[in-house]
């Protein structure tokens, strides 16, 4: 009768154990993972670099403005008004901008340089004039913030 009370205690310690070592045993795994240094990632390199485009260069943006990116908060944090950049091709949503706001930029950052995006279609509907551009040779790709002058076709 002992036994089984031993055995019934045992069990569940046991089961404990080997979930516990199976825990550890997948953590010791991602060890070396997590130890990576940031600059080592082939991304960051070129999102550091947009980053601090962005921050060097909100001084130009108007506080007026209303910035169209796929990054809004980065911009928000700076205390620029910003959308996400498929408003852009919303034209009711466009149509209540141009009420509110005395000018609207385009930012072709760090997401425009993905596949499949949506950010070329903005310069084929919109005219732009460039505030500033910045060029990761790395990447070879240019980031910019384009202000809106007018559309390249009439909207509805």
């Amino acid at each position: 009768m002992n036994d089984k009370r031993v055995y019934s205690k045992l069990i569940p310690l046991a089961v404990a154990l080997v979930l516990t070592i199976i825990v550890l045993y997948s953590f010791s795994l991602q060890v070396n993972e997590l130890g990576i240094k940031p600059s080592a990632i082939a991304q960051a390199g070129a999102a550091r670099f947009y980053e601090n485009f962005v921050y060097n260069v909100s001084g130009k943006i108007p506080d007026s403005c209303l910035v169209f990116s796929y990054d809004p908060t980065l911009f928000n944090i700076l205390g620029k008004p910003s959308a996400q950049y498929y408003f852009l091709y919303n034209q009711s949503f466009m149509s209540t901008v141009a009420n509110k706001y005395s000018c609207e930029i385009i930012d072709y950052g760090y997401w425009c340089g993905t596949p499949d995006n949506i950010c070329s279609r903005a310069f084929n509907e919109y005219k732009t004039t460039p505030i500033a551009t910045a060029t990761y040779e790395p990447a070879n790709f240019t980031y910019g913030l384009y202000r809106i002058t007018g559309y390249n076709y009439s909207p509805p």
